[in-house]
């Protein structure tokens, strides 16, 4: 059975923007808000059994009427782990792209709920994410093990 050591989780890299600020915050457009969410897994080896994994997740709300842009986040959030005893690349890819950025992703959640909140929107929890069902889709649709 394989070993996973979480070695540190950081917060590599973090933008925000709200391009329309202030005068949104003085217009009462009765257009509801949209959000889309992309959120990626990228994975760099290194050696002596270390990998980095990065949660990517960018964030853009706008207005419906005009697609005006109401905020803008995206953010890099990192674990370095270490995997041993692994008995195939599949028990591997799984540790890598299922359990660890299940356990990125509550630090993720927490920093976008302060940013939103810090900005002078109401705060934006993000909803959880199934991290399997992710890899069974990508796995489903063809697309490399690393997206």
């Amino acid at each position: 059975m394989a070993t996973m050591n979480l070695i540190s989780q950081f917060l590599k890299d973090i933008s925000f923007e709200a391009p329309n600020s202030p005068e949104l915050f003085f217009k009462q457009e009765n257009s509801a808000a949209k959000i889309d969410i992309n959120i990626d897994i990228q994975l760099k080896g290194t050696e002596n059994n270390l990998y980095m994994v990065d949660l990517i997740v960018k964030l853009h709300s706008k207005l419906d009427a005009g697609e005006k842009t109401i905020f803008l986040i995206e953010s890099t959030y990192s674990g370095l782990v270490q995997v041993e005893k692994t008995e195939n690349e599949t028990e591997l890819q799984k540790i890598l792209l299922i359990d660890v950025p299940t356990l990125l992703f509550p630090s993720v959640r927490a920093l976008v709920l302060r940013l939103t909140g810090e900005s002078g929107f109401p705060p934006f929890a993000l909803q959880p994410v199934d991290f399997a069902e992710m890899y069974k889709q990508k796995n489903a649709a063809g697309a490399p093990a690393n997206a």
